[in-house]
C-alpha cells in the first residue's frame, strides 16, 4: 500500500516547464509571409486567406498561390538561400526562407485550359475541368469571363456562354500586356542590356544615360517576364509575334555593328592623312614654280631643311706650334697699354 500510495503521489511533469516548453518550440512550425495589403481582410470576421494551389503554365506543374475571400489571387514566390536563418523574438527558426505575394492575372493561367480543352470547339468553363477541382475553382471563382474575350470567341445560348481559343487575339492581348510590362521597366529605369550593371557604382549621369538600354531590350526582359506564365510553344509563338531576336544573336549583331563602325572611323582616319599628302605636295608644286628649288625635286616627296654638316677643327702645323711653346708665360702687347 505505501509503494502504490508513494507511486500515486508521485507528481506528473508540468506541462509549463522548461523541457516541454523547448519541445513544443522546437516542433513549432514557423514560416515568413510578406504579404500585400491588399490581400488582408478589411474587417476582421471569421474570413481568413487560403493558400491553394493551381496548375503554374510556365512551371508545368501546380504551383501555390494565396487567395482572398473576394476573389482576389496572388502568386506565392519563394526566395530561399542555404544557410540562413531567423530570429523570431528568443528563438532561431531554421527555416530562413521568405515568402512573397506577387500580382497575377488569372486570365495568363487559363490560357493553358483554354488551349488544351477549346482550341476545337466551343465550351462552357463548368464543362471544362469536371473533375479537377482546383481548375474549376480557378475558372468559375477567380477568373472574369469578360476577360476572355481577348483571347477566345464567346458564343451565348441563354444564359450560357461558350468560349474558343482564338490564337490571334492571345497573341495580340499578349503583345499589349508585353508592352505595358517594357513602359514600367523603362520608368523604374530597370538596366536590361546584356552586361550586368550596378545602379550603386554608376560614375555620372551623363555615363548612366550612355548605357541606357534600347528598345529591344526592354520588350526581350518584358517577353521573359510575361512568358513565365505561359506554355513553352506559347512563349515562342509570342517572340516570333512581336520579332524579337535571340539574345545571342543580338549579342553578335552588336558586336558586328561595333566592328564595322571601328573601319569606318579607320577609312575616316585614312581620309584625313591622305588630305593633309594631298595638301603637301601642292605646297611642294607651287615652291618649284617659284624658283625657289631645284626643276629636279620630287613635289611629291617630302620638304624637308638641309641638315647644316659640324665644322672640323683645322691641325696646327709644326711652325705654329713652336710659336706657341715659346709665348707660354709672356704676355701680350695690348697689356702694358692697360691703365694701371
Amino acid at each position: 500500500m505505501s509503494k502504490k500510495a508513494t507511486r500515486a503521489s508521485k507528481p506528473k511533469p508540468d506541462p509549463d516547464a522548461e523541457g516541454s516548453v523547448n519541445k513544443s518550440k522546437a516542433a513549432a512550425l514557423k514560416k515568413v509571409f510578406f504579404v500585400s495589403k491588399e490581400m488582408l481582410p478589411k474587417d476582421a470576421d471569421d474570413r481568413r486567406l487560403r493558400l491553394e494551389r493551381f496548375f503554374h503554365p510556365g512551371l508545368g506543374k501546380e504551383a501555390m498561390f494565396m487567395t482572398h475571400p473576394d476573389g482576389k489571387m496572388m502568386e506565392l514566390v519563394e526566395y530561399a538561400e542555404p544557410r540562413r536563418s531567423w530570429l523570431v523574438n528568443s528563438e532561431v527558426c531554421s527555416n530562413g526562407r521568405i515568402y512573397m505575394t506577387t500580382p497575377v492575372d488569372p486570365t495568363l493561367l487559363a490560357l493553358h485550359h483554354l488551349r488544351k480543352h477549346c482550341g476545337q470547339r466551343a465550351m462552357s468553363l463548368d464543362n471544362i475541368a469536371v473533375e479537377e477541382v482546383n481548375t474549376s475553382r480557378l475558372l468559375n471563382e477567380f477568373l472574369d469571363r469578360e476577360s476572355l474575350k481577348c483571347v477566345a470567341d464567346v458564343k451565348s445560348s441563354g444564359d450560357q456562354k461558350f468560349f474558343k481559343y482564338n490564337q490571334e487575339r492571345a497573341l495580340a492581348w499578349l503583345a499589349l500586356k508585353t508592352r505595358q510590362v517594357s513602359e514600367i521597366l523603362k520608368e523604374k529605369k530597370i538596366h536590361c542590356g546584356h552586361s550586368a550593371q550596378s545602379q550603386n557604382f554608376v560614375r555620372s549621369e551623363k555615363l548612366a544615360e550612355e548605357t541606357v538600354s534600347n528598345e529591344m531590350d526592354y520588350t526581350r526582359m518584358a517577353c521573359d517576364i510575361v512568358g513565365r506564365y505561359l506554355d513553352a510553344d506559347l512563349h515562342g509563338l509570342l517572340t516570333e509575334y512581336l520579332h524579337i531576336t535571340s539574345e545571342i544573336q543580338a549579342i553578335v549583331e552588336e558586336k558586328a555593328a561595333a566592328q564595322k563602325r571601328k573601319s569606318k572611323a579607320g577609312k575616316d582616319e585614312g581620309s584625313e592623312s591622305k588630305k593633309i599628302k594631298l595638301n603637301d605636295s601642292d605646297a611642294a608644286a607651287k615652291l618649284k614654280s617659284s624658283g625657289l628649288v631645284d626643276s629636279d625635286v620630287d613635289p611629291n616627296s617630302s620638304i624637308t631643311s638641309p641638315t647644316p654638316t659640324p665644322l672640323k677643327e683645322r691641325s696646327l702645323t709644326a711652325k705654329e706650334k713652336a710659336l706657341a711653346k715659346g709665348a707660354k708665360g709672356t704676355k701680350s702687347i695690348a697689356s702694358f697699354f692697360k691703365p694701371k
